[in-house]
């Protein structure tokens, strides 16, 4: 897996270009993606990421933030 800090930002990046919101959970716990703080805190490569976006640009935004988890190889499912 590639460096976490530049993974979180692009995460962040992505999800801020919409105006859907964008949120990751895994396990118990729910963090917003356009908070580039709570992306740095919880990124591992370990984690089964599951996929929340809701709003008037939701499709975009689950092709880009889909294409971003693929591209660096991280475990998820859009909800």
């Amino acid at each position: 897996m590639r460096n976490t800090t530049e993974i979180g930002w692009e995460i962040s990046k992505t999800a801020n270009k919409f105006k859907s919101s964008c949120v990751l959970k895994f396990g118990k716990i729910i963090i917003d993606a356009k908070s580039i703080l709570g992306v740095f805190v919880t990124l591992t490569e370990h984690h089964n990421y599951e996929l929340y976006v809701m709003g008037p640009d939701e499709d975009e935004a689950k092709r880009a933030l889909s294409d971003l988890f693929v591209r660096y190889d991280l475990s998820y499912i859009i909800k």
